[in-house]
C-alpha cells in the first residue's frame, strides 16, 4: 500500500481543489470544466502517463502479496488513506480531454492510460461499496474504442494517409490490451439493462463493428479483427444474465443501439457506407440467428423504427438505400413474423404521415420482385394432417395467430382505418398513430436457415392491391410513384406479379379497373401523375394486343395537347409505341389525331419526337412492292392520311425529315414508284399522296412512270377514283421541268384536248395550271376557251359552263369579261327556281373563281357570299362553298372579310347545319392559325365557346388552338370579359358550358395568372354588384345575377384554390422541380395576402346587401365565404388588427350563418399535440445536475 500511495503523491492530489472534485461529482461526471491553475501548474513539469503506469503497476504488485487478506486487499483498506474522489474525478478528466482531442497523441493516450487505471480500481475489492463504479465514468472509457473511427473521421488534421495509417494502427494496438482487460471487468461488473447508462455502454460497444475504417485506409485488419472479437465477446456476457441467458430486454436494448447506426449509414450514401450498412445487417442477423425467440421482439421493433424515422427520407437516394435495408433485414425473419411484418407495412401505408406511405410503398415494391408461386405459400399455410405429433404445436400456433389477429384488428378499430380502406385525408396530423406488431412467437422455427432469402409470404395481390389505393392518395408524389409501380407489373417478366395484376384489375373486361384509374389519373393537376398515368394506359392498353376501345385513345389524344412538355412527350411516345404494336384503324386514327398535329408545336423537341415516329412508320419500314411481302403499316399510316385528308400535315412532316435526316431521298421515290399502278385504286391514292408530299423536297429527273400511270388513267374507261387525277397532274407539275422537250410537248397537247373534251370539274383547275406551266409562253388556248364558254354562258347555257369560264380564267392572260361576274351575283341575288342545292354550289364556286383573280369582283361579290351565309333557308351546298370563298377571299384580301366575320361566326351557332359548323369551326382555325386573323372580340367569344360544343368535330379545332397556340396573356386578358359576356341576355348557353369553358381558361393560366384573375373577378364583379345594391337598386339585373353565380362557382372551384406545396422529391439537381417550388411558395403566400385584402371584404360586403333577399345567390355567398375564412384564417387576422370594419363584417357574418365568432381581440389558438413515438426500451438515467461554477481560469507564465 505505501508504493501506490507513494505513487498516487505524484499526482499531488492534495493540492486538488475540493470544489472542483464536489462539482465533477454533482454534475455526475458530465461536465468538468478545467483543471484548477494552481493545479495545472503543478502537474505540467511530470509525465501523466508514466505516473498513470506506475500506479498501475503498484496496484499490481499490492494485489499479488499472498501474505495479505483479502480484507486487507480492497477498498475497505485502502479508501481511509488514498483521496479516491480526486482520483476519480481527476481519471474522467483526463478521459474526458482525451475523447474531445483525439488527433493529439498525447491527450489520446492519456485518456487511454486513464482508462486503464480505472478498469485496475475496478478490480480492487469492494468497488460498488465505496461507489468507485460510476456508469458515466464507465461509458467514458468506453468511447476510448472509437477513436479508429473517430480518427479516420478527421482524416483532414492529418498531413497525409500514410500519417493517419500510422496512428490508427497504433491506437489498434493499443486497444489491444484494453479489450483484454474491459473484457475481465465486464465480467466482475454483471451489468444489467435496469443499470444507469447499459445503453450507452451497448451503443460505445459497436462503434467499432461497423468496420468503416477498413477499407478507407491500409490498416492491420488483422490486429483490428482481434479487438473486434473480444468486443463481440464482451456484448455477448452483457446480453446474457447472471445464468448465461439471453436477456430480451438487453437485446432490445443493443438494437436499438442499432438503429442510429442504421440510419446514419443510409442517410450518407457514399460507397463507403455500403460496408458498414452490410457488416450492421450481418451483425444483426447473427444475434437473430443465435438469440432466436429472445431476439425476435427487439428486432421487429427495430424494423418499425426504421421506417418510421423520417431523417433523410425527402431524398430519393437516401429512400431507396432505407428501403433495401429494411427489406433485407426483413428477409432474415421467420416466416411467420415475415408475414405480420408485411401486414404491418400494409397498414403502414394507409395510416400514417406521407413520408412513412412512401416508404411503405417502396418497400412493397420491393416485395412484389419475391419469386415464389402462391401454391406453395398455400401448400405451407395448409395443416399437416400425416402428422398427429405436431398436432399439438400446430394447434399452440393457430391460438397465437388468432390472438395477435385480434390485436391487429383492434389497432385498426382504434385507428378508424382498416387495411383494405383508402385514406385520402390532407389533414396528415391525424395520420400519425403508430400501429404495433404483434409480440411475434416461434415454435419450432428453424433458426439455421434464418440468414437465407426469405421466400415471400404474403400473396402478390394484396401488396399490390395495397399500392393500388395509393392511386387516390392525396400527395401527388405518392400517386406518380404507385402509376409507376402498377405500370411496371403490368409487362413485369415474372407470372406471379402478372397474375396478381389479373386480379387486382377484376374479372370485368380485360383492364377495366387500371384504365378507370390511369383515366383518373391523367386529369390530375400535376404533370408528373399524368405522365405516370399515361404510361399505364399505355402499358395496360398494349398488353392484351386487342383494338383498344375509342374512348382511352381518346384520352391518349387529349394528353398530346397538355399544358406539360413531359406530359405531351409521354402521350407521344405511348401512341407512338401502340401504332406498331397494335397496328389498328383506331390507332392509326388515333396518331393522326394526336402526335400528327403537334407538328406544329411550340417546343421544337416534341416536334422532332413525332418527326423521329413519323419516319420509323413510314420511310424505315416501306419495301419494294412484292406481292403479300411487305410490310402494312407504312400503307395503314397513308390510309389513314387520305382518309382525314391530312395531306398538309404530311407535307410538313417530310419537310421537318428532310432537314434532320437523309431518310427523303430517290431511293424512297424508286421504292414508292413499285406500288404505283400495281394494285389498286386505294393503294394509288397512298403513292401519289406521299408522292406529291416528298416531290418538293427531291429532284427525280425519271419521270417516266408517273407519266405512263398518267396516260394510263386518261385512257382508262372504268369509273376510277376521282382523286387519282388531280393528284397526278400537281406531280407532274411539280417534276416537270425534269421532261424532256418531246414529253412536254406532247404532254402539253394531250392536257389541252382534255380540257377540251372532258366534263371532269375536279381536275379541271390542275390539268390548266399543268398546260399553262409547261409552255408559259403560248397560252391562246386558255384564252379562246374560256371566251368560248363565256359565249356559251351568255346565250343561255347551264351553270357548269359558267363554271368552265371561271376555271379556266385562272389561266388566261386576258380578263374575264364583267358580264360573267355579274351573270353569277345575278344568279345569287335571284337563283332560278329549277336549281337544285348543287347547282347553287357551283354558281357560288365560279364566282369565287373570279374573285380569286380580281380585287374588284371580290369586293363586288363578298357582301352576296355573306348575305348566303345568314340565309338559313339557302341550300347548305350552296352556303358551305360560300364559306370556303370567304376563307379563300381572306387569305388575300383580309381587309374585305373583317368586317363581314359577323356572317362567318354566325356558321357556328347551333341552329345551323352540323356541315356548315363543323366547316366554320376548322375555316377559322385555319385562318388563326396562319396568321390572317387575329382573335379580337367579339370573335373571341364566338370561337371561346366552342369549347363547349357537343360535336366533337366542331370542339377539337378550338381546343387545339385554345391549348397550343393561344398565348396565356390573352386567355387572362379576356377572361372576366367572358364572364360577363356569355351571361348577357342575348347569348343562351348553359350553366355547365360555361363552367367547362372557364376551366379550361384557367387550365392554361399560370399560378400568378390565376392570383390576377381572382383578384379582377372580386373588382370587377363582386365589387360592382355590390356597389349597385349600394346606390338603392332593386333585384340586380339578370345578366349581372347570372354573372355572380358564375364567379363565385369559379372562386370556389379548384381551380382557385391555394396551391399545395410540392413535395421535395430528392432530385437536388432537377432546376424545374426548385423552381416549381420556389414559384408556390411565393404565389401561395402572394396569393394569400392578396385574397384576404381584396377578396374576402367584397365578399362579406355584397352578402351584407343581399343575405336579406335569400335565395341561391345568397347561399352561394355564404359558401364561398366560408371556404376564404376557413383557408386565409392566418392572413385575415393580421389584417383584421388595422381593419375595424372587416372585423365588424366578419362577425356579423358568423353570426348570421350561426357560428362563434373567431376573429378579433380574442384568437383561437388551436394546438395538436405531437404523436406518441413508438415504444421502445429505455435505459433509466439521472438528471443532469446543476453545474459547477468555479473560479475564474487565471492565466499563468509557462516556461
Amino acid at each position: 500500500m505505501d508504493l501506490i500511495l507513494s505513487e498516487l503523491s505524484n499526482l499531488f492530489l492534495q493540492h486538488l481543489d475540493e470544489g472542483w472534485v464536489q462539482a465533477v461529482y454533482s454534475s455526475e461526471f458530465l461536465d468538468f470544466g478545467e483543471l484548477p491553475p494552481e493545479y495545472e501548474i503543478t502537474l505540467d513539469n511530470n509525465s501523466l502517463s508514466v505516473i498513470l503506469t506506475n500506479i498501475m503497476k503498484s496496484c499490481d504488485a499490492w494485489l499479488n502479496l499472498e501474505f495479505l487478506s483479502h480484507e486487507e486487499k480492497s477498498w475497505a483498506a485502502l479508501s481511509h488513506q488514498v483521496p479516491y474522489k480526486k482520483l476519480l474525478a481527476l481519471i474522467g478528466y483526463y478521459i474526458d480531454l482525451g475523447i474531445k482531442n483525439v488527433a493529439n497523441k498525447e491527450k489520446r493516450n492519456n485518456a487511454l492510460m486513464a482508462s486503464l487505471l480505472y478498469y485496475k480500481l475496478l478490480s480492487i475489492p469492494g468497488y460498488k461499496a465505496y461507489h468507485i463504479y460510476h456508469s458515466q465514468i464507465f461509458v467514458l472509457s468506453l468511447a476510448c474504442l472509437g477513436f479508429p473511427k473517430a480518427m479516420c473521421d478527421n482524416e483532414y488534421n492529418f498531413l497525409n494517409a500514410k500519417e493517419l495509417t500510422r496512428e490508427v494502427n497504433s491506437v489498434i494496438d493499443g486497444l489491444k490490451q484494453f479489450v483484454m482487460v474491459l473484457k475481465i471487468v465486464i465480467e466482475q461488473l454483471q451489468l444489467n439493462p435496469s443499470d444507469m447508462n447499459f445503453e450507452d455502454i451497448l451503443s460505445n460497444m459497436i462503434d467499432i463493428i461497423g468496420c468503416a475504417i477498413v477499407n478507407k485506409l491500409n490498416v492491420d485488419k488483422i490486429e483490428l479483427g482481434k479487438v473486434s472479437s473480444v468486443i463481440y465477446e464482451m456484448i455477448d456476457i452483457l446480453l446474457c444474465d447472471v445464468n448465461r441467458e439471453p436477456n430480451p430486454a438487453a437485446i432490445r436494448l443493443l438494437f436499438k443501439c442499432l438503429l442510429p447506426k442504421f440510419i446514419s449509414a443510409s442517410t450518407d450514401y457514399r460507397s463507403v457506407n455500403n460496408i458498414v450498412r452490410a457488416s450492421y445487417v450481418t451483425y444483426s442477423g447473427l444475434l437473430l440467428s443465435k438469440y432466436g425467440k429472445a431476439a425476435l421482439p427487439g428486432y421487429s421493433v427495430l424494423l418499425q423504427h426504421l421506417c418510421y424515422t423520417l431523417e433523410g427520407l425527402e431524398r430519393a437516394e437516401v429512400r431507396n438505400s432505407r428501403v433495401s435495408l429494411i427489406v433485407g433485414l426483413m428477409s432474415l425473419l421467420p416466416k411467420k413474423s415475415h408475414r405480420k411484418t408485411v401486414k404491418w407495412v400494409l397498414k403502414l401505408s394507409t395510416t400514417s404521415k406521407v413520408a412513412h406511405r412512401q416508404i411503405a410503398m417502396e418497400i412493397l415494391s420491393n416485395l412484389l420482385s419475391s419469386d415464389l408461386e402462391e401454391s406453395k405459400l398455400e401448400n405451407e399455410d395448409s395443416p399437416k394432417n400425416n402428422q398427429p405429433n405436431g398436432q399439438g404445436n400446430e394447434n399452440a400456433h393457430d391460438n397465437i395467430e388468432n390472438v395477435a389477429d385480434n390485436d391487429e384488428n383492434q389497432v385498426i378499430h382504434e385507428n378508424g382505418a382498416r387495411p383494405e380502406d383508402t385514406v385520402t385525408t390532407e389533414d396528415e396530423s391525424s395520420q400519425d398513430t403508430f400501429v404495433e406488431i404483434p409480440d411475434q412467437e416461434v415454435i419450432e422455427e428453424d433458426m439455421a436457415g434464418l440468414l437465407r432469402q426469405r421466400s415471400h409470404t404474403v400473396r402478390h395481390s394484396e401488396l399490390l392491391r395495397a399500392i393500388y389505393e395509393r392511386l387516390n392518395d392525396v400527395s401527388s408524389t405518392l400517386r406518380a410513384r404507385a402509376f409507376s409501380i402498377i405500370t411496371e407489373c403490368v409487362t413485369h417478366e415474372r407470372q406471379h406479379v402478372r397474375d396478381a395484376v389479373k386480379e387486382v384489375q377484376g374479372a370485368r373486361g380485360v383492364a377495366c379497373r387500371l384504365v378507370a384509374a390511369a383515366a383518373r389519373g391523367v386529369c390530375d393537376e400535376r404533370a408528373a401523375v399524368r405522365r405516370a398515368a399515361l404510361s399505364l394506359l399505355q402499358r395496360v392498353l398494349a398488353a392484351h394486343h386487342t383494338a383498344p376501345v375509342d374512348a382511352d385513345l381518346a384520352l391518349l389524344v387529349g394528353l398530346c395537347r397538355d399544358a406539360s412538355i413531359i406530359v405531351r412527350s409521354a402521350a407521344i411516345a405511348a401512341l407512338g409505341e401502340m401504332v406498331t404494336q397494335i397496328p389498328t384503324e383506331a390507332v392509326f386514327d388515333a396518331f393522326l389525331a394526336g402526335p400528327m398535329h403537334q407538328l406544329s408545336d411550340p417546343e421544337n423537341k416534341v416536334q422532332e419526337q413525332v418527326v423521329t415516329q413519323i419516319q420509323q412508320l413510314l420511310t424505315d419500314r416501306v419495301d419494294t412492292f412484292v406481292s403479300n411481302q411487305f410490310s402494312p403499316v407504312p400503307w395503314m399510316f397513308l390510309d389513314g392520311i387520305t382518309r382525314h385528308n391530312m395531306r398538309r400535315h404530311l407535307q410538313k412532316a417530310c419537310t421537318l425529315l428532310s432537314k434532320t435526316s437523309n431518310c427523303i431521298n430517290h431511293r424512297l421515290v424508286d421504292v414508292v414508284s413499285t406500288h404505283l399502278g400495281a394494285a389498286d385504286d386505294r393503294r394509288d391514292l397512298q403513292c401519289l399522296v406521299l408522292l406529291t408530299g416528298v416531290a418538293r423536297l427531291v429532284d427525280y429527273s425519271d419521270i417516266g412512270f408517273v407519266l405512263d400511270y398518267y396516260y394510263k388513267l386518261a385512257d382508262d374507261t372504268e369509273e376510277r377514283d376521282v382523286r387519282l387525277m388531280p393528284l397526278t397532274v400537281e406531280l407532274l407539275s411539280v417534276w416537270s421541268r425534269f421532261a424532256s422537250n418531246e414529253q412536254r410537248h406532247a404532254l402539253r397537247e394531250h392536257l389541252v384536248r382534255r380540257l377540251a373534251t372532258s366534263e371532269d370539274e375536279t381536275s379541271r383547275i390542275p390539268i390548266a395550271t399543268l398546260a399553262a406551266q409547261l409552255d408559259p409562253e403560248n397560252l391562246q388556248w386558255a384564252t379562246e376557251m374560256m371566251q368560248l364558254s363565256e359565249q356559251r354562258a351568255a346565250s343561255g347555257a347551264d351553270v357548269r359552263e359558267w363554271l368552265r369560264a371561271a376555271d379556266l380564267a385562272l389561266v388566261s392572260p386576258a380578263p374575264p369579261a364583267p358580264s360573267l361576274m355579274q351573270l353569277f351575283l345575278d344568279a345569287l341575288a335571284n337563283p332560278p327556281p329549277e336549281w337544285d342545292g348543287a347547282e347553287m354550289g357551283a354558281c357560288v364556286a365560279g364566282a369565287g373563281r373570279l374573285c380569286v383573280r380580281a380585287r374588284g369582283a371580290a369586293c363586288r361579290a363578298a357582301p352576296r357570299f355573306a348575305a348566303l351565309l345568314r340565309d338559313c333557308a339557302a341550300p347548305t351546298a350552296a352556303r358551305l362553298n360560300a364559306l370556303l370563298v370567304l376563307t379563300d377571299i381572306c387569305t388575300r384580301y383580309t381587309s374585305i372579310v373583317e368586317p363581314l366575320l359577323e356572317c362567318v361566326c354566325g356558321c357556328l351557332s347551333r341552329e345551323s347545319p352540323p356541315e356548315l359548323r363543323r366547316a366554320a369551326a376548322r375555316a377559322l382555325t385555319r385562318l388563326l392559325l396562319a396568321g390572317f386573323l387575329r382573335l379580337r372580340t367579339p370573335l373571341y367569344y364566338k370561337y371561346c365557346a366552342l369549347l363547349a360544343d357537343e360535336d366533337n368535330d366542331v370542339r377539337e379545332p378550338a381546343e387545339y388552338y385554345m391549348t397550343c397556340c393561344l398565348t396565356t396573356e390573352t386567355i387572362f386578358h379576356h377572361f372576366v370579359d367572358c364572364v360577363l359576356y356569355y351571361n348577357n341576355e342575348t347569348e343562351k348557353m348553359s350553366f355547365d358550358a360555361r363552367q367547362l369553358i372557364y376551366d379550361v381558361m384557367l387550365q392554361r393560366m399560370s399560378l400568378v395568372q390565376r392570383l390576377n384573375a381572382q383578384c379582377r373577378l372580386a373588382r370587377e364583379v363582386l365589387q360592382h354588384a355590390a356597389d349597385l345594391t349600394d346606390e338603392g337598386a332593386g333585384e340586380l339585373p339578370p345578366a349581372l345575377h347570372a354573372a355572380l353565380l358564375d364567379t363565385i362557382t369559379v372562386l370556389c372551384g379548384p381551380r382557385m384554390k391555394l396551391p399545395r406545396k410540392p413535395m421535395a422529391n430528392g432530385e437536388p439537381a432537377d432546376i424545374d422541380d426548385l423552381q416549381e417550388r420556389v414559384t408556390t411558395n411565393i404565389v401561395s403566400h402572394k396569393m394569400k395576402r392578396t385574397v384576404a385584402e381584396v377578396v374576402v371584404p367584397a365578399v362579406l360586403r355584397l352578402y351584407s346587401r343581399l343575405q336579406l333577399r335569400g335565395g341561391q345567390l345568397a347561399a352561394y355567398l355564404v359558401k364561398l365565404a366560408t371556404d376564404l375564412l376557413n383557408d386565409y384564417r392566418h392572413e385575415i387576422e393580421e389584417l383584421i388588427e388595422n381593419d375595424e370594419e372587416l372585423v365588424e363584417r366578419i362577425n356579423q357574418f358568423q353570426e348570421t350563418i350561426g357560428i362563434e365568432s373567431s376573429f378579433g381581440n380574442t384568437r383561437n389558438l388551436v394546438t395538436t399535440s405531437a404523436p406518441p413515438d413508438p415504444e421502445t426500451p429505455r435505459a433509466p438515467r439521472r438528471k443532469a445536475p446543476r453545474q459547477y461554477k468555479g473560479p475564474p481560469k487565471k492565466r499563468a507564465l509557462k516556461i
